[in-house]
């Protein structure tokens, strides 16, 4: 890909094309290659080629299709944009917390909770009982499994279960 890199940003050079140009530079490779491969694509597509088969297209052929991307690059930075500013809003409004504690507090108390009584079913109650020989009463595992399996189908499932009815009933 290093290759073909910088073949297009030599090419984006030559023609005039400073948004492909500055764009393969930066978003070619790494954790931002994504559009940095869009890009190569957009390339790929106005010079009607295999992204493959760019580095043996004539220089002609390969200026005009770099010119030819330079419109739709920065609609592609401004849709990179758009994306992340909607993911930054929904982080945003996740860690707004109106309302009462009870409305989201209620998933971490019962995921701690399931977790130390299922470790103290097959863990911490058989290590006490082989450590000091006493005989501590076992929490019924199938009681245990009927909880978890009642908080999951709350937690996982209710708004699962609501859209499902929505669509049964039609409304």
């Amino acid at each position: 890909m290093s290759l073909l890199a910088g073949i297009l940003i030599e090419a984006a050079g030559k023609v005039g094309a400073p948004i492909v140009k500055g764009l393969l530079e930066k978003y070619v490779g790494g954790k931002a290659g994504e559009i940095g491969g869009d890009i190569i694509d957009v390339i790929a597509g106005k010079a009607g080629v295999p992204p493959a088969d760019l580095p043996n297209l004539p220089t002609d052929e390969l200026g005009a299709a770099v010119q030819a991307a330079e419109p739709v690059a920065a609609e592609l930075v401004l849709a990179e944009v758009e994306q992340q500013r909607e993911a930054n809003r929904l982080m945003l409004a996740e860690m707004d917390k109106e309302g009462g504690t009870w409305t989201w507090a209620w998933r971490p108390a019962w995921m701690w909770l399931l977790a130390f009584l299922w470790t103290y079913a097959l863990v911490l109650r058989p290590l006490v009982n082989a450590a000091v020989g006493a005989a501590i009463e076992a929490v019924d595992v199938s009681m245990l499994m009927t909880l978890t399996g009642a908080y999951l189908a709350l937690y996982m499932g209710g708004h699962t279960l609501k859209d499902g009815l929505k669509k049964w009933t039609g409304r």
